[in-house]
């Protein structure tokens, strides 16, 4: 469509919006200044700004330029929806609603903002603040999802549209917010940030082991913020929070949780998580969360596993840095080899050996992410023959050599 029945469409869609969110609306073309406000009633706006829709034009200019929608917290605590229109993958315009607020602004948090950016508390802050609308982060990523099928013809998952946005405004950022204190027990591995973090915590939970999920604590004794000590601290790992809890409901459903099952653990999580105001409340209430994923995601695959092969896979899980023989697994379940070897098969659909090896080359696959060991040390340390048995078996498991895999996978802090 050209600039004007693009004009058209965006007004018209806009003003429907507008009456069926009763939220203010903006909406401006990526070629022009001008910026279009839909609002009919004239409310109050943020104090800094002649008119609401300047704070719109400086959204619209400073925002990310992001594919999806974009859950934007300016430093004042209002939120806003910031959607893209695409022609032909081509950023053509951005509808921008709000603002609301995802925290009650209370009297204290107010004092908190406004004490940051060494502003006076005045009438006209609190009965701004005051009175935005409180708005749900499940809502408003909905909101976001509604309007780009709107806007786009496509409709987008919600772990797609938290993922991008978490990635885009927290990448740079380690886990010092979360004061997550990580530690491999088997091998004492440094981590760097919230993407190693992820991969652990995903195959953790997508396996259920919940001694590898215990290698990872969410520490509460640490000298981290007070009650309101600060908003946007409190904002940020609250976010984090709603980042890995959608991570540990897909990491849930490939581990064999129903999916109603896994995004229902979602909502009832990420809305309690919402209405906490004490930021240690908040790490709590993650690690409560991903402990239940890993418990039910292991109760799941006991329900196919008869107790011996079960103890046998937790005895793999916990020993991979050791030799494993068949005879030592036979003895601790009280079967004979054979049997065992038989059985295994049965419920699992792999031998022993292919488990075993599986599992190696993901404890592998991670020291190759997240360490510079060398293959040779890593071969030696999951115990393979050699070198070259190594990077067969990883291979076969991969279809990429483990130098292939570790120049493919490396995190980079500069991406």
């Amino acid at each position: 469509m050209n600039a004007e029945e693009l004009n058209e469409f965006l007004n018209s869609t806009c003003k429907l919006i507008l009456e069926t969110l009763e939220l203010p609306v903006y909406y401006a073309l990526m070629d022009g200044d001008e910026i279009y406000d839909l609002t009919k009633e004239r409310v109050q706006g943020n104090p800094l700004f002649p008119k609401q829709s300047e704070l719109a034009r400086v959204l619209k200019q400073q925002t990310q330029q992001l594919k999806v929608p974009n859950i934007y917290t300016t430093n004042f605590g209002e939120v806003f929806v910031i959607i893209p229109l695409f022609q032909e993958e081509v950023l053509k315009a951005k509808v921008i609603i709000g603002p609301c607020v995802s925290v009650r602004m209370t009297d204290e948090i107010i004092r908190d903002i406004l004490r940051d950016f060494e502003l006076n508390e005045t009438p006209e802050w609190t009965s701004y603040l005051t009175a935005l609308p409180l708005v749900s982060t499940k809502r408003l990523y909905n909101i976001g999802i509604l309007v780009y099928r709107l806007l786009n013809g496509v409709l987008l998952d919600v772990n797609d549209i938290i993922e991008t946005h978490f990635r885009f405004e927290q990448q740079t950022k380690l886990l010092s917010h979360a004061e997550v204190i990580i530690s491999d027990r088997r091998e004492s591995l440094e981590f760097r940030g919230v993407f190693e973090i992820e991969k652990q915590l995903l195959r953790s939970i997508r396996n259920g082991d919940k001694t590898a999920f215990y290698n990872m604590t969410l520490s509460t004794n640490f000298d981290g913020p007070g009650i309101l000590s600060n908003y946007s601290e409190m904002r940020n790992i609250k976010n984090l929070g709603i980042y890995v809890i959608a991570l540990a409901a897909r990491a849930g459903i490939e581990g064999g949780l129903y999916p109603e099952v896994a995004y229902t653990l979602s909502d009832l999580h990420i809305q309690y998580i919402e209405e906490l105001r004490d930021y240690r409340a908040v790490v709590n209430a993650i690690g409560e969360a991903l402990i239940e994923y890993v418990d039910r995601v292991a109760e799941s695959k006991r329900k196919y596993l008869s107790k011996s092969i079960a103890t046998v896979q937790e005895y793999i899980f916990n020993h991979l840095y050791e030799t494993i023989p068949l005879s030592l697994l036979a003895n601790k379940v009280g079967l004979q080899e054979n049997y065992l070897s038989q059985l295994f098969k049965k419920e699992t659909g792999v031998t022993i050996t292919q488990f075993i090896q599986n599992e190696k080359v993901e404890e592998a696959k991670k020291l190759l992410e997240l360490t510079t060991e060398p293959v040779t040390a890593i071969a030696a340390k999951l115990n393979f023959y050699d070198q070259n048995h190594f990077i067969k078996i990883f291979k076969r498991y991969t279809g990429l050599t483990p130098n292939r895999y570790r120049n493919k996978n490396k995190f980079d802090n500069e991406h």
